[in-house]
């Protein structure tokens, strides 16, 4: 038996069991062996994308769309609008690289991603190109959500309620802080 092929078996094994815990605990609905072992695997599921919630399944499914932008205003008081991606407005072979946008947005509502909301704000002002005279630089990161028409309505007809969620305000001094 070969030593090498061994070991490689049993990585990928070890890595398979904790991918699969991981993924059993985090769909199992409001236990209590959940509420001790979600905080073992929020490292690994939430930055990856690969967190389910029972929020899209009834009794009261997330009937709004979310959309997170970031603010930024610059060192001459000039404001600049970066939006992540709207997945829904895109044609279908658009959107396969994009899937987890919307996933990755709701994932920033919960309050446990301050250190990802900061690092997502980070991404925002790297992506608008500010030159460094630009900075410092204010970020205000927030999401956006639209309620559905009602039945039978379209959004054309019917104007959609909007409101807003600050998700976090950042203070970017130089230009090397946001470039690192």
């Amino acid at each position: 038996m070969n030593p090498r092929w061994t070991a490689r078996r049993l990585i990928v094994s070890a890595f398979l069991l904790f991918h699969l815990t991981a993924t059993a605990v985090w769909n199992v609905p409001n236990s209590p062996i959940g509420k001790q072992l979600i905080p073992v695997f929020r490292p690994y599921m939430l930055p990856l994308g690969l967190w389910q919630s029972w929020w899209m399944f009834a009794p009261n499914p997330m009937g709004s769309t979310a959309e997170m932008e970031a603010e930024v205003i610059d060192a001459q008081g000039m404001r600049h609008l970066w939006e992540f991606p709207r997945v829904a407005q895109l044609a279908w072979w658009q959107k396969v690289p994009l899937f987890r946008h919307p996933k990755y947005t709701c994932n920033m509502l919960a309050p446990e991603c301050g250190a990802q909301r900061e690092f997502t704000a980070r991404h925002a002002v790297r992506r608008l190109n500010l030159q460094a005279e630009s900075f410092p630089v204010h970020a205000t990161l927030m999401c956006r959500f639209r309620e559905p028409p009602p039945p039978g309505q379209t959004s054309q007809t019917s104007p959609r309620s909007r409101s807003v969620q600050v998700l976090g305000t950042y203070d970017f001094v130089s230009f090397e802080e946001v470039h690192p």
